[in-house]
């Protein structure tokens, strides 16, 4: 096994992961970090959880990452858009390249 040193370790790829992924890799370009997620998907929380009707409790706009606003016309919005959302936005930053799923 290759053991790999990194200079930043997040853990989890929830909102949290997400965001601090997005800053190392905007303001730290010279740290090497990566970010571990146990389970398969992103999203903490919002894909975690499986019962019917699951939505923010808070308004989006509040919610939503400053970097990414949240541009949809539901300000309580269900777990579906908010997955959408957080997936967009690791896309769109490219951020996926640093998350180790599994």
């Amino acid at each position: 096994m290759e053991v790999q040193e990194y200079d930043v370790v997040v853990v989890g790829c929830g909102i949290s992961g997400i965001s601090a992924a997005y800053h190392l890799s905007k303001n730290c370009p010279w740290a090497k970090f990566i970010v571990l997620e146990r389970r398969s998907d992103l999203g903490g929380t919002w894909s975690l959880f499986k019962y019917p009707g699951i939505r923010s409790d808070s308004d989006m706009f509040t919610f939503g990452f400053g970097w990414r606003p949240w541009t949809n016309n539901k300000i309580i919005s269900p777990k579906e858009q908010i997955l959408e959302y957080l997936n967009g936005a690791v896309d769109d930053e490219n951020l996926r390249q640093y998350i180790k799923f599994d």
